[in-house]
């Protein structure tokens, strides 16, 4: 079945790739990755220093649970990103 064929109830529970700072609540969801072959979500704080362990995995209704901006970008492409500056910014896709 082709991605754009799957609502989001099919969707909800597919596995993302979370910072653990956004978990804590410590920073905001600042980057939204979708890779480009599996179509795998990244939910980062768009710091840097991160170790292999500062990351989660999480289904997606959970993100969306910590920030409902998250519902704008559920369309968004296999291959792009989005990135914001602050958690009131409006979320700005491209390309990889």
């Amino acid at each position: 079945m082709d991605e754009k064929e799957l609502n989001f109830d099919a969707r909800k529970n597919a596995v993302c790739i979370i910072c653990d700072h956004i978990v804590k609540k410590e920073r905001i969801i600042k980057v939204v990755t979708r890779d480009a072959k599996d179509g795998q979500w990244g939910f980062l704080c768009g710091e840097t220093g991160h170790k292999t362990t500062n990351y989660k995995k999480i289904p997606l209704t959970k993100v969306i649970g910590i920030d409902e901006s998250i519902n704008d970008l559920l369309e968004m492409p296999l291959g792009h990103c989005a990135t914001r500056k602050d958690i009131n910014d409006k979320w700005t896709p491209f390309k990889l």
